[in-house]
């Protein structure tokens, strides 16, 4: 095979199945209680499930044939892609990371949402604003109230006198 003639597809695949494996790898690097460690369900299920799912997933859109069987340069697979959305999700990305702790969850990732939604082209404002506040409320919901897994309100709440 040819590595220079390869399907965009498969160049997504291949770059998939490289990201699952890596993830999986570090996957190990979580910490597990002590009182979690005989649990059928701990930190690392999640992670774990998911880096088998996405490689077993990839290592299928790599070995199944593609559905046009034309086969393009890998530099062919990559013009036309939205490459400025992705570097701007990527930027979004990394500014929530950092900013969850000083915010809080819920406003950070609101903001997440609706710069995201912005990002890939929604440009109502109420449809943004709408799904964001929602989704992200739904989530605090579940995680807080039903699950009882603490989510830190952030340091900015207790700057401004929050108990």
């Amino acid at each position: 095979m040819n590595f220079s003639q390869i399907h965009k597809d498969k160049v997504g695949a291949l770059i998939f199945l490289i990201f699952s494996v890596a993830y999986g790898v570090s996957s190990q690097d979580i910490e597990i209680p002590f009182f979690a460690e005989e649990d059928a369900f701990n930190s690392r299920t999640l992670p774990i499930a998911l880096a088998i799912l996405g490689g077993a997933t990839s290592l299928l859109l790599l070995i199944l044939p593609t559905s046009s069987g034309k086969e393009a340069s890998v530099g062919e697979a990559f013009r036309g892609l939205h490459w400025k959305e992705v570097v701007l999700l990527l930027i979004l990305m990394v500014v929530y990371g950092l900013t969850i702790k000083v915010v809080g969850f819920i406003v950070s990732t609101t903001l997440f949402l609706a710069l995201g939604f912005w990002v890939l082209g929604e440009r109502r404002i109420k449809v943004i604003l709408l799904i964001s506040v929602l989704l992200v409320l739904f989530f605090w919901y579940i995680l807080s109230q039903l699950l009882d897994i603490y989510i830190d309100p952030g340091s900015f709440f207790y700057f401004l006198g929050g108990v």
